[in-house]
């Protein structure tokens, strides 16, 4: 009895040191089939250790890689062992992500090969992740995509996780009152407290400036967490500010949930937190469990591509208007809906489709739309349209097909038809974005870059993108008007594109003012209110609303400034 007991601790030993280094065993016959499974595989593959007995190997190896294992495993006995060989196993919503795999064959225990499979900390994590500068957190997309790994990773093992959405409303504020070094301090100890909270000690990220999500193990006490980080605050500020925290916890029960639905969401979920403003956020609306938000989330795009489908939605005409001359340059379409979303903010449903990877399809449509629209047109009218394009959808190889076949088949809509590249801080190589570029520009097509001066990034995109005309992003003008040195910095910019034979857009001119403004710094063209708000009617703005601001008295006073100040 005791040579038994002697047996069976020997055998524990062995299997306790196999485990230092496998998350899976698997003992193997000589034909390939399973005599023994322990450790994850059920919680990897969804099936019982005990259902696999008998089975094939090839039944939970992924199918693109059973003619790697099997060569692998056929030329392996005592002398040649597997050694950190990578492969797919078929886990619950498809192949899972490439696992080490090391294996070892014994011919005294019936020529049976003992295979281990080690997930490592890094199992299903995405890398060459973008992270905040300040906080060491990530930034929101590439939160996204580490959220989404370690959920499933998590899943995978069958542990359950939950995800915590924390909104600091005064954070930025307070930091920006400190000097540099505090305030640096203040956001660094933050960020690690998170990150030290999280799984892995790196599943924490910054959305935005105050708002902030962390994946973590159930059970996190959050309300201590966010005493925590006020306290950090509150002491950095020297007491004299008290920071408020909100918080909404949710679970993450991802086990029966595909890649796809998690990623959209996900998506689903940080967007709406991103984009809640005071009363919005509360635990009703965010504290709810994943597969809730993401049957929501299915829902609302299932009826976004039946939009698109359905063509429930038109152009709405803004004008862009010469600053100096009052002449109408072209017209930005803007996509308005109607049916059952009409009267849904378009900003927020642009902004939906793009964080759940509709928006290349949208695009598409509304440029389908625009030479349908132009096409329908008396001879002589001559209209120009700039349609957006997403930087989404500039990285998406099949809009980029589509598109380039429909310029093909509709040759005549050359200088007819423009593209504006909007959320270019969306590009992910500015390399193969120029060559997008560079194709339409040959094609006849001039390309607009938007958003400009609204990042540090925008000067950058300048250099490395050839394009034809800039637009100056609305919160770059604003902040121009009011800051002391914005005058002398918007002359240089628009000094800087004409050198570069680039025209200039100033957008968001909503007042009299701000078009004297930009006149006067050298700006070419504008848009904005104060010509009228988007209309689907094109006719409304013949004759131009506020044409007289264009007429040589209204200008007289500005023109010596503009004289000395700018090179034309």
């Amino acid at each position: 009895m005791g040579s038994e007991n002697d047996l069976k601790t020997e055998r524990d030993r062995f299997v306790a040191f196999t485990f230092c280094w496998s998350d899976i065993i698997l003992e193997l016959d000589p034909d390939f089939n399973i005599a023994f499974a322990g450790g994850a595989i059920g919680a990897i593959t969804g099936k019982k250790d005990d259902a696999l007995i008998g089975q094939p190997i090839t039944d939970i190896i992924a199918e693109s890689d059973h003619g790697l294992f099997l060569q692998v495993a056929s030329n392996t006995d005592e002398q040649n062992r597997i050694e950190a060989v990578s492969v797919r196993l078929n886990g619950r919503a498809g192949p899972t992500p490439p696992i080490e795999m090391m294996g070892y064959r014994v011919k005294d225990l019936k020529n049976h090969l003992f295979l281990g499979f080690r997930l490592g900390d890094n199992f299903g994590r995405a890398t060459n992740l973008k992270k905040d500068e300040d906080s060491g957190l990530y930034d929101e997309d590439s939160f996204l995509e580490a959220a989404q790994a370690t959920i499933q990773s998590n899943a995978m093992k069958g542990e359950q996780v939950e995800m915590t959405m924390l909104d600091m409303e005064q954070l930025q504020a307070i930091a920006n009152g400190l000097g540099n070094e505090d305030a640096g301090h203040l956001m660094t100890s933050v960020g690690s407290y998170l990150k030290s909270s999280s799984i892995g000690g790196d599943t924490a990220g910054r959305i935005s400036d105050n708002k902030f999500g962390i994946v973590h193990k159930t059970g996190l006490k959050v309300d201590e967490l966010s005493d925590e980080i006020s306290k950090m605050a509150s002491s950095a500020s020297g007491d004299d500010v008290t920071l408020e925290i909100k918080s909404a916890t949710m679970d993450v029960d991802a086990e029966n949930i595909t890649e796809e639905d998690l990623a959209n969401g996900l998506a689903y979920t940080i967007n709406q937190f991103k984009h809640a403003r005071g009363k919005d956020f509360s635990m009703d609306t965010l504290s709810r469990n994943m597969s809730e938000l993401v049957t929501e989330a299915h829902d609302k795009i299932s009826t976004f591509k039946q939009v698109v489908a359905d063509r429930e939605f038109f152009i709405a005409f803004q004008p862009i208007i010469g600053a100096r001359d009052g002449k109408i340059h072209h017209y930005e379409c803007l996509a308005r809906f109607r049916g059952e979303q009409s009267g849904k903010s378009p900003y927020e449903y642009i902004v939906f489709a793009e964080e759940t990877g509709l928006i290349p399809e949208f695009d598409f449509a509304m440029a389908q739309a625009a030479l349908q629209w132009l096409g329908q047109q008396a001879k002589g009218k001559n209209y120009k349209l700039a349609v957006n394009v997403s930087g989404y959808s500039v990285g998406d190889r099949g809009y980029i097909k589509k598109l380039m076949n429909l310029l093909k088949n509709n040759a005549w809509a050359k200088g007819a038809l423009m593209f504006e590249i909007t959320e270019s801080a969306r590009l992910e190589s500015l390399r193969d974005a120029n060559i997008f570029i560079q194709n339409l520009r040959k094609m006849g097509y001039k390309v607009c870059l938007d958003d400009f001066g609204a990042g540090a990034a925008s000067f950058q995109y300048l250099s490395t993108l050839d394009v034809d005309i800039v637009k100056l992003d609305g919160s770059a003008i604003r902040n121009a008007r009011k800051a002391p040195k914005g005058r002398s910095f918007l002359i240089a910019l628009g000094n800087l594109c004409r050198d570069l034979k680039v025209d200039t857009i100033a957008e968001m001119i909503d007042d009299p003012e701000g078009l004297v403004f930009v006149r006067e710094c050298g700006i070419q063209q504008v848009q904005g209110y104060l010509f009228g708000k988007p209309s689907p009617d094109i006719n409304s703005f013949d004759p131009l609303p506020k044409l007289e601001l264009f007429s040589k008295k209204a200008q007289s006073r500005s023109a010596a400034s503009v004289s000395v100040m700018t090179r034309r």
